[in-house]
């Protein structure tokens, strides 16, 4: 039939809604052999005839679900959580349960729900404790044979939909515990942004600074239950480095601020903010505070609900059969007769008598309830046998339930860190000189080190190079971290006329260049904390003018985290400065030979005077010695030190030996005597003028008093400025101080005393160091004095 295929569909009916028993199938699903199903069906000569049922349309079936807020079971087999679920057919309210005077079967589902989310909402950690509770509310009687019937446990550990206990005595009490994961109740999520001026993708890095900086805070909550939540708190834990507005629209308990919303709709959603200020006072992480919101619910988490209790107690039931005035007729009546308590429910009877296949009186759909002490009478039914009749009856009863569900929880988000961003920015020449006017190269190393806890994934970097440079190829320039040189594809590199950070130590000679990167282009840099990224590139200056006397080459970085998060910005404490010098070398040199005091014996003089602006490495005084000629002696005198040591060496040479005096080191302002004794044959023809040839001095590269190593502009500490234009203008004419590395300051200490020995030389040469005849300069240890010929003492 028409009718059977639409209703076969129907998981259950409400109450009120019957079917004919012989138009619906003794197998069906809807008349199990559980007492309590038979709700759904009645006595026959209660309902219409078949021929009625085969006038109900699809459209009138329809209805009737609409009606009775009916579910089909595909719409079962998918609930909808954002709906309330439905009430069983076989329960009522607790409120209509309550207004019913005795005792009942009181059963209770309830959950408590610990979880710990990930800031978007997803779950991290999710404990669901659960009991079904089962307690007698009479302080009299036992209930015994208590069966609750569960729907929707299949996020819960039962094992079975039913539970079953054997019996309870007055006012106990027993619990059955369960554990549950997966459903939720409640969805909360947190989002922080420290750039929130930005209206981008939110960022949890900050900036290493003296100043507090802004960030917001955004926390969602939603309802996801199927049913009203209630008591619904946030609360959100506030650290000591956070600064919260005066104008709040929250309340805020010792470290905490509380947002106390109470009731929560099916699918509602609450949006809560909160402005604040942080202070960075280091760049070790900062816990955010921790967010958590409680609830509590006429729902469970596990989303399990009742579909049956049942239980028994002192009840009866009998039929009594009372015989006509006619022998052979019976008028036979089902008496159910309640002995506890307890408020009993009625759902059915059947009674039967003995050796009939059908019932005598069907009754379903009773619903009636037995008070305490009271009874139940049916209607009265004929019964014709000859015979004193003999019955067996079914009563479908149950102690009254009343069942509530209820949850509550806490649901803690995972607390977030912000991390800080910080680093160390150093930038170094090789060495801190270069001559004028001298082809020079110099490389250049530009270290950043992350010393704060925040990844960095971009740079933008702006160098100075001063006007003595031409512009580096950029190609010579690499970028490497951890020993691992970057692929050209992750930065770029752009040129730009003119220094761009440097406004006073600049060159005359041209305006300068800037090196202007960018790494990170490609894909996020990746630098962890700790680790440093490595720049370096060489610089070539073609002709370097001696007007170039101090030049600094600032640099300035700009560094992030996120794509849109707080930008920080470094320099260098110290920049590196580089000098031209203009030094000249400036040599005498000169010979004289003098007659001996003996015959064929002569005294010959070589001298070297370095009047350059720095010592000379490497001095070689050389003569030729005549081939008849011996060296009888020879000595070496020093202006400065007196006489000095020093090897001879001798070769062969065409017109006789040459000599050769290495005297190593010649100061600057120092002057070098070679004096030495030949001896010859006297009756050899020798005149002193052919030996008046000098052949010559060599020496090697100029020398540095102090070692050419890096050195830093010294920033001294700005003062708070001053109304006073002067006092600007002095503040920017005052000399640079310059910082050499550490290992120099011990020569400098060593050239001290040095310097005064030199001018206490000075002073005594100006008393002694002139010859006694003719009144000219002499050097000490000179024996003879070159322009008279006077042999000195």
């Amino acid at each position: 039939m028409a009718v059977e295929s639409d209703i076969s569909s129907i998981d259950s009916l409400a109450d009120s809604l019957s079917l004919l028993e012989d138009e619906w199938e003794p197998d069906s699903d809807v008349l199990p052999d559980d007492p309590f199903e038979s709700n759904i069906s009645s006595e026959q000569n209660q309902w219409p005839t078949g021929s009625t049922d085969q006038e109900i349309s699809q459209s009138e079936v329809a209805q009737a679900i609409d009606s009775f807020e009916l579910v089909s079971e595909p719409q079962l087999n998918q609930p909808d959580e954002t709906k309330t679920p439905r009430q069983s057919p076989f329960l009522r309210s607790a409120s209509e349960v309550d207004s019913i005077p005795g005792d009942k079967l009181h059963a209770t589902l309830s959950e408590t729900e610990k979880s710990v989310l990930n800031p978007d909402g997803t779950i991290r950690k999710q404990f669901i404790d659960g009991e079904l509770i089962l307690r007698n509310s009479s302080k009299k009687h036992r209930a015994w044979d208590i069966e609750v019937h569960l729907e929707s446990i299949e996020s819960t550990d039962f094992g079975d939909r039913v539970s079953s206990v054997k019996e309870l005595d007055p006012t106990e009490e027993t619990a059955i515990p369960y554990t549950a994961s997966g459903p939720r109740m409640l969805v909360l999520k947190e989002s922080i942004d420290t750039e929130s001026s930005r209206d981008e993708e939110p960022s949890l890095s900050m900036v290493f600074s003296d100043s507090p900086q802004e960030i917001e805070i955004n926390i969602e909550i939603e309802n996801v239950s199927p049913a009203p939540l209630y008591d619904v708190e946030v609360k959100r834990t506030i650290p000591e480095s956070f600064i919260l507005p005066d104008d709040s629209v929250y309340s805020v308990e010792k470290d905490s601020v509380v947002w106390d919303i109470g009731r929560m709709n099916i699918g509602e959603k609450r949006n809560l903010a909160i402005s604040a200020r942080v202070n960075t006072e280091s760049v070790e992480k900062i816990n955010a505070g921790a967010t958590s919101a409680t609830y509590s619910s006429e729902a469970t988490v596990s989303r399990a609900r009742f579909d049956r209790v049942s239980g028994s107690g002192r009840q009866f039931s009998y039929v009594n059969a009372e015989e006509d005035d006619r022998p052979g007729v019976w008028h036979c009546t089902c008496v159910f007769e309640n002995k506890s308590s307890f408020v009993v429910s009625l759902s059915g009877a059947t009674v039967r008598l003995i050796g009939r296949q059908d019932p005598i009186l069907e009754v379903s759909d009773i619903r009636q309830d037995v008070p305490p002490e009271g009874k139940w009478d049916s209607m009265v039914k004929r019964v014709e046998s000859d015979d004193q009749p003999s019955f067996t009856q079914e009563i479908r009863f149950s102690i009254l339930p009343r069942v509530s569900v209820q949850s509550s929880g806490t649901v803690e988000l995972k607390e977030q860190q912000l991390t800080v961003l910080d680093a160390a920015l150093q930038k170094r020449f090789d060495k801190s000189r270069i001559k004028s006017y001298i082809s020079s190269k110099v490389e250049t190393v530009i270290t950043l080190e992350n010393t704060g806890t925040s990844e960095i994934n971009v740079l933008r970097v702006l160098d100075d190079i001063p006007g003595i440079f031409d512009i580096p190829n950029t190609e010579d320039i690499s970028i490497e971290i951890e020993g691992t040189e970057l692929k050209q594809e992750q930065y770029r590199i752009d040129l730009v006329n003119g220094t761009q950070l440097e406004e006073k130590h600049i060159s005359p000679d041209r305006e300068g260049n800037s090196l202007r990167m960018t790494i990170g282009t490609s894909a996020p840099l990746g630098l962890q904390p700790g680790k440093a990224v490595v720049i370096r590139y060489p610089l070539l200056a073609p002709d370097p003018s001696p007007r170039n006397e101090l030049l600094v080459a600032p640099i300035k970085v700009d560094f992030s985290s996120e794509r849109f998060g707080p930008v920080a910005t470094r320099t260098v404490d110290k920049p590196p400065i580089i000098s031209v010098v203009h030094k000249r070398r400036n040599i005498s040199t000169g010979k004289e030979v003098f007659p001996g005091g003996k015959p064929g014996q002569y005294e010959i003089m070589l001298m070297f005077h370095n009047s350059s602006d720095s010592a000379l490495d490497d001095l070689a005084l050389h003569d030729i010695v005549p081939g008849t000629f011996s060296i009888e002696e020879s000595v070496v005198r020093s202006d400065k030190d007196g006489e000095r040591d020093s090897s001879i060496t001798k070769e062969s040479a065409r017109d006789g030996t040459q000599v050769t005096w290495a005297i190593g080191r010649i100061l600057q302002g120092e002057r070098i005597e070679v004096l030495y004794t030949i001896q010859g044959d006297p009756e050899a023809e020798y005149k002193v003028s052919d030996a008046q040839d000098f052949h010559g001095a060599t020496f090697g590269d100029e020398v540095d008093e102090e070692p050419n190593v890096p050195q830093w502009l010294e920033q001294q500490e700005k003062e708070m400025p001053s109304a006073s234009k002067d006092v600007i203008e002095v503040e920017h004419q005052s000399e640079p101080v310059v910082e050499e590395e550490p290992e120099n300051k011990e020569d400098e200490v060593e050239s001290e005393p040095e310097s005064e020995e030199h001018e206490e030389s000075e002073e005594s040469e100006d008393k002694s160091n002139t010859c006694p005849a003719c009144g000219f300069e002499v050097g000490i240890g000179s024996s003879i004095c070159v322009v008279c010929g006077h042999k000195l003492s």
